[in-house]
């Protein structure tokens, strides 16, 4: 691994911040991190849609697609927009894939020796009343 990839992809403990000495952390202290990097996250994505006058309601979901890139799960009115501000957003997409090892954390945590589909898949819905992020199945068609 180059360097440069090296320090693209951030470490455990710098998407933490504050680690015990034992290595260990506090499950609230991961679920309030992830709480706290959610709302960051939506408040970048909601500075960038305002300066493209994209609008909600109606809400956006996000998802990963493929290849590393956040893809819009629902419609919406502006979804060709969208589509293309997501399209090589590197800050949006890293920021998006920090929030999700996050959540990953807290529900494994939680969920202890249970055993997630392997089609579940992480969401974020932007709306007007506040950001969501939460884990469902995605099913074939």
């Amino acid at each position: 691994m180059s360097s440069a990839t090296a320090s693209a992809a951030p470490t455990l403990s710098q998407i933490l911040g504050q680690i015990d000495e034992d290595g260990s952390t506090a499950l609230s202290d991961i679920r309030e991190k992830a709480n706290q990097e959610l709302s960051s996250f939506a408040q970048l994505a909601q500075e960038q849609l305002a300066q493209l006058d994209i609008s909600m309601p109606p809400a956006i979901s996000l998802i990963s697609g493929d290849a590393c890139r956040l893809k819009l799960e629902n419609r919406h009115p502006q979804a060709a927009d969208i589509d293309s501000w997501l399209e090589g957003n590197l800050v949006l997409t890293r920021k998006f894939k920090e929030v999700e090892v996050l959540y990953e954390l807290v529900r494994a945590a939680e969920s202890a020796g249970e055993l997630f589909p392997e089609s579940s898949c992480f969401h974020i819905g932007l709306t007007s009343a506040g950001p969501i992020a939460y884990f469902e199945e995605q099913h074939s068609l």
